[in-house]
Protein backbone atom coordinates (compact mmCIF):
# COMPACT_ATOMS: atom_id res chain seq x y z
CA UNK A 1 0.00 0.00 0.00
CA UNK A 2 2.79 2.42 1.05
CA UNK A 3 4.30 1.80 -2.26
CA UNK A 4 1.62 2.94 -4.28
CA UNK A 5 1.49 6.05 -2.36
CA UNK A 6 4.68 6.57 -2.81
CA UNK A 7 4.39 6.41 -6.16
CA UNK A 8 1.63 8.35 -7.13
CA UNK A 9 3.43 11.04 -4.74
CA UNK A 10 6.91 11.06 -6.77
CA UNK A 11 4.53 11.02 -10.31
CA UNK A 12 2.26 14.19 -9.15
CA UNK A 13 6.31 15.40 -7.97
CA UNK A 14 7.67 14.67 -11.37
CA UNK A 15 4.50 16.74 -13.21
CA UNK A 16 5.11 19.41 -10.87
CA UNK A 17 8.62 19.60 -11.96
CA UNK A 18 7.64 19.74 -15.58
CA UNK A 19 5.16 22.29 -15.34
CA UNK A 20 7.34 24.53 -13.16
CA UNK A 21 10.58 23.92 -16.21
CA UNK A 22 7.88 24.74 -18.62
CA UNK A 23 7.02 27.99 -17.07
CA UNK A 24 10.35 29.32 -16.21
CA UNK A 25 11.57 28.34 -19.51
CA UNK A 26 8.59 30.41 -21.42
CA UNK A 27 9.14 33.56 -18.78
CA UNK A 28 13.09 33.20 -20.00
CA UNK A 29 11.71 32.94 -23.51
CA UNK A 30 9.34 35.78 -23.34
CA UNK A 31 11.50 38.66 -21.53
CA UNK A 32 13.96 37.62 -24.21
CA UNK A 33 11.40 38.04 -26.83
CA UNK A 34 10.38 41.17 -25.43
CA UNK A 35 14.20 42.66 -25.06
CA UNK A 36 14.38 41.82 -28.56
CA UNK A 37 11.28 43.98 -29.77
CA UNK A 38 11.92 47.05 -27.88
CA UNK A 39 15.93 46.77 -29.30
CA UNK A 40 14.45 46.71 -32.41
CA UNK A 41 12.09 49.74 -31.78
CA UNK A 42 14.95 51.73 -30.30
CA UNK A 43 16.86 50.78 -33.05
CA UNK A 44 15.82 53.20 -35.67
Amino acid sequence: MSGSSTSDQDRKRKRAMIVFQIVIYSWILGTFLVQLYLKSISDW
